[in-house]
């Protein structure tokens, strides 16, 4: 089994689910006929036990509805925090319209035009996250932890960290303009 590092927290079932509850977009990933892996961008609800979201005839359907595993996956970067949350289990597609209704997709909005009139009820078998720390705020977190209690100042609040040019954080992309006649990627 794989130890985190101090720099990755594991969040618990509670803080995933309140993760997976402030999203509504996130990446489906199933498993095609032929064996292969497929991922798709998804808008979603999350229910009290369950995810939920609506497609359209396709591939994705398909896949859906034979029954094979399935893995849903969010992630958030902001101001310095970085966290994931995963998904796994099984998806089935709700038969009922008492179970539409229950499922909370109704004011779903999709990224799409097209009607997306199947609803998917993701069960989970598993669910894990994990926030991911920049240095420095670990640093300072193992200094508060480390201080003796009643303690303040710098020791206390990680106010001695040195914070240089080299100090590891990722340096920003250069923005390329769009090529003629087409898409900057």
């Amino acid at each position: 089994m794989h130890t985190p590092s101090p720099e990755v927290e594991m969040l618990d079932a509670a803080e995933s689910w309140r993760l997976l509850r402030i999203g509504h977009l996130g990446r489906l990933a199933v498993i095609d006929a032929d064996g292969s892996p497929d991922l798709f961008p998804v808008n979603y609800v999350a229910g009290a036990d369950a995810l939920f979201l609506r497609t359209a005839p396709g591939a994705k359907l398909e896949a859906l509805a034979a029954g094979r595993p399935v893995a849903f996956e969010i992630d958030r970067e902001n101001h310095g925090e970085v966290w994931s949350v995963v998904v796994r289990g099984r998806a089935r597609i709700l038969g009922t319209d008492a179970e539409v209704e229950a499922s909370g997709v109704r004011g779903l909005r999709s990224a799409g035009s097209w009607e997306k009139n199947e609803v998917v009820r993701v069960e989970p078998d598993q669910v894990s996250g994990r926030r991911f720390l920049d240095a420095p705020r670990t640093a300072s977190r193992n200094a508060r932890r480390n201080a003796p209690p009643g303690a303040s100042g710098p020791a206390a609040s990680g106010a001695h960290e040195i914070h240089d040019a080299h100090d590891g954080k990722p340096k920003p992309i250069p923005h390329l303009p769009p090529r003629p006649g087409g898409s900057a990627v």
